[in-house]
């Protein structure tokens, strides 16, 4: 099988092209930036003359909170970016990285007939990409992820940003204070390790013209995260939260699971460990 990887510079795309590489596939790379097969802006390059078996179109506009003062952009880089590829690339099938925020905030784990409700640009542009690429005419499988976290996420997420402060307390690089923001905000949290196979079973097993949520159905809160890491923490630190809604993010995954054996395997605590070896390895 061969692949194309949109976004592959990115932070899930890299470990998507090793999780694809292990599994005996061979890859082409594309993103704006970086060591990449085809580099470029994907609304610029060419497009029509790559031919594969499956597209994972990852690239894209990913800060909810940077989209609601930059929706333009989010549009070009979620919208117009996937309508292009799914229309251009030659393949045989297209794996499309939406997210569960399509549903806005609920108190229960909606499954993928829930009513949605997005409540940002970056949201309300993903959901457009999803109907554009099923309506190319393709075979097209969605997938909808929650919070997946891991080394070489960037600290606009919070896991990286609890992780980074401790390793640069650490090495004396900061101040022995860890700022976070509501400590009662719970997330459905994952290894991106296990979203990458998630990817490749999609393309693999999923039947297509599907939508799947990709979730642990048990959100974790972020104060019980900051707790796991500050266990771990090398120095005594100071904790500085702020107050927000007691709001919960998590979905049912029981669709994506029967159609392709998945379920997350590595443990939230191996996760955050790694992530912080990951920061503590990037201040020296």
């Amino acid at each position: 099988m061969k692949a194309l990887v949109t976004g592959a510079g990115g932070f899930v795309g890299g470990h998507l092209v090793r999780e694809l590489r292990d599994a005996g596939w061979r890859v082409l790379t594309t993103d704006r930036r970086g060591d990449v097969d085809v580099p470029g802006d994907l609304l610029k390059i060419p497009l029509r003359s790559l031919s594969v078996d499956v597209v994972f179109h990852l690239a894209g506009f990913a800060n909810p909170s940077a989209s609601i003062s930059d929706p333009a952009d989010a549009w070009r880089g979620n919208a117009e970016a996937t309508a292009r590829v799914a229309r251009e690339v030659r393949a045989r099938r297209i794996v499309i990285a939406s997210t569960g925020q399509v549903y806005g905030p609920r108190s229960d784990r909606p499954s993928e007939s829930a009513p949605v409700s997005p409540r940002t640009p970056y949201s309300a542009s993903k959901l457009c990409s999803e109907a554009l690429a099923l309506s190319c005419g393709r075979e097209v499988v969605v997938l909808r992820p929650y919070n997946h976290t891991g080394p070489g996420q960037s600290d606009a997420y919070v896991c990286p940003w609890i992780a980074r402060q401790i390793a640069r307390a650490e090495a004396g690089r900061g101040p022995r204070l860890v700022t976070v923001g509501s400590l009662e905000s719970r997330r459905d949290f994952f290894d991106v390790r296990d979203m990458a196979r998630a990817y490749r079973l999609a393309a693999e097993k999923a039947p297509a013209g599907e939508v799947y949520n990709v979730a642990t159905g048990r959100p974790v809160r972020i104060g019980d995260v900051l707790r796991l890491l500050l266990a771990e923490a090398r120095v005594p630190l100071k904790v500085r939260a702020g107050r927000g809604r007691a709001d919960v993010m998590s979905g049912d995954f029981s669709k994506f699971r029967a159609a392709t054996g998945w379920s997350p395997r590595i443990p939230l605590r191996r996760t955050l460990l790694d992530l912080l070896d990951f920061e503590r390895a990037g201040t020296k």
